[in-house]
């Protein structure tokens, strides 16, 4: 069974010429009725998945304050190409910046004005 991706996954791509991209899913194109595209003379949908490989600050604009405050920069990742998607961890939400690489620790939190332990 091949892995399909999900919004907010982080996955790690390895194409056909070698190259590893690693990621946040950004975007998945949703299921279509393909039969009935064609049967009325459409093309079929294809399906794919966008891949944010980084973003960068936008620069100050009146635009600015309606729409995303970064440039987010991402790569088209086609269904055949979904089987070389390795997937590593998922997120709570687009807003979540938190490093996949670091050791994350959960929902831990130390308790504010907790004495030292003594040893």
């Amino acid at each position: 069974m091949t892995y399909e991706p999900r919004e907010n996954d982080y996955v790690i791509w390895t194409n056909d010429l070698g190259q590893e991209h690693k990621g946040w899913v950004y975007f998945v194109t949703p299921h279509s009725d393909n039969q009935k595209r064609i049967k009325e003379g459409w093309k079929p949908l294809l399906r794919y998945a966008s891949i944010e490989i980084g973003t960068k600050p936008r620069p100050q604009c009146d635009l600015s304050k309606f729409f995303h405050k970064r440039i987010h920069i991402c790569l088209i990742c086609p269904e055949h190409e979904w089987g070389n998607l390795e997937y590593v961890r998922r997120r709570v939400s687009k807003q979540d910046d938190s490093d996949p690489d670091e050791v994350s620790y959960g929902a831990y939190k130390s308790q504010q004005h907790r004495p030292l332990d003594v040893q």
